[in-house]
């Protein structure tokens, strides 16, 4: 498939407008976990549930309208590598300190420990691939599989709109039950007035207003472009650079990284592998404008867990696969069963860090350091 400089642009655009808003709200899904456990806070959890929401309905709306059809959704072969490779990705993000979003938004802040995340994270992407093939992929992957092609509830021969607004419904209900009908009404008021200042330069935005922003635009990404995904791209990235360095048979003679370049006319950085790349953009020119950016230096203690947490990430997105964007966003909004399994798996092993390993309160990432 060749690839039109439109596209690109489009890629961008989308990417930027991601890592923007990510960073007015210091939105990490592994946070969202963590902070519950550790402290009841529930601040990033909320946003979260306004991200799954907001996913929800925009996909429905998208196939009810006939702007995009069931086949366009991300669903991936069904089974138990789903639950372990969530469950590894949501050790791996906790050790670390931030999930795949979370470390695209903090390397735009200047944090040199996301850095270290992100090529760990590529790296044990590439490792993956090499493992695949030629030793996992027969003894390993196949037999954890239920379903091969995948499964969305939007196959179901029911109105798209069905199920979503079912989903929303309840969560409304359950919002309102515990916090009193004034209290969601207040919430929504102050998630749209929080302003003091010129927006583009408030260091925080209401992580409710962002989420809900963040699943409207991946609804029209997922309309005009594709669903929004971050370690598939990164592991092409890695695979470019290998190219670069050794040549491309590196790439051709292995299957799993072959795979990823099948849609592509030769191996390059396509548009996928640009968006992502504009997240840490995004969340640079954000944080610039308001103050929020300086180049920080981690502590020597931290670096065991950037590079043991970076590298476990990539194995485990790839075994799910997929990260907490993909699968929370593109998954969980298009109702894929796959995705909620990976989902359960990252809240496991998230806890598991959290309660038995490091013992809260863990506070790997702050806005201070």
């Amino acid at each position: 498939m060749a690839y039109t400089w439109d596209i690109f642009v489009m890629a961008a655009v989308f990417g930027f407008l991601y890592g923007f808003l990510l960073q007015k709200a210091d939105f990490c899904f592994v946070a969202s976990i963590r902070d519950l456990i550790s402290v009841r806070d529930t601040r990033i959890l909320n946003g979260v549930l306004v991200l799954i929401a907001a996913a929800l309905l925009g996909w429905g709306i998208a196939l009810a309208a006939g702007a995009a059809e069931v086949s366009q959704i991300w669903t991936v072969p069904l089974g138990g590598a789903n639950l372990l490779g969530g469950i590894l990705f949501g050790i791996g993000m906790t050790l670390s300190g931030g999930c795949g979003s979370g470390t695209l938004y903090r390397c735009g802040m200047g944090y040199v420990q996301f850095w270290i995340v992100l090529i760990c994270a590529i790296a044990g992407n590439l490792l993956f691939a090499f493992l695949y093939d030629p030793w996992v992929r027969d003894y390993f992957l196949q037999p954890l599989t239920l379903d091969g092609d995948g499964y969305t509830l939007f196959s179901l021969p029911l109105s798209p709109l069905v199920i979503p607004v079912l989903i929303v419904a309840v969560m409304l209900i359950a919002a309102v039950r515990r916090h009193g009908a004034k209290a969601i009404m207040n919430g929504f008021r102050e998630a749209l007035t929080d302003w003091k200042r010129n927006p583009l330069k408030q260091a925080h935005w209401d992580i409710r207003l962002v989420a809900a922003l963040l699943g409207i635009i991946a609804s029209i990404q997922f309309v005009m472009m594709s669903n929004v995904s971050i370690t598939g791209p990164e592991t092409r990235i890695g695979g470019v650079l290998l190219a670069l360095i050794f040549g491309e048979g590196i790439v051709y003679n292995n299957t799993y990284l072959n795979g990823l370049f099948a849609d592509f006319p030769r191996i390059g950085i396509g548009p996928e592998e640009t968006l992502v790349m504009f997240m840490v953009v995004g969340a640079f020119c954000s944080a610039v404008m308001s103050g929020s950016f300086k180049l920080r230096l981690p502590r020597a203690a931290r670096l065991p867990y950037a590079v043991g947490g970076g590298l476990l990430m990539g194995v485990a997105s790839r075994l799910a696969p997929g990260c907490n964007i993909a699968n929370l966003i593109a998954g969980v909004g298009g109702l894929s069963m796959s995705s909620v399994i990976v989902i359960v798996g990252m809240i496991i092993g998230i806890f598991i860090v959290t309660a038995y390993i490091f013992r809260m309160p863990l506070l790997l990432f702050s806005r201070e350091d």
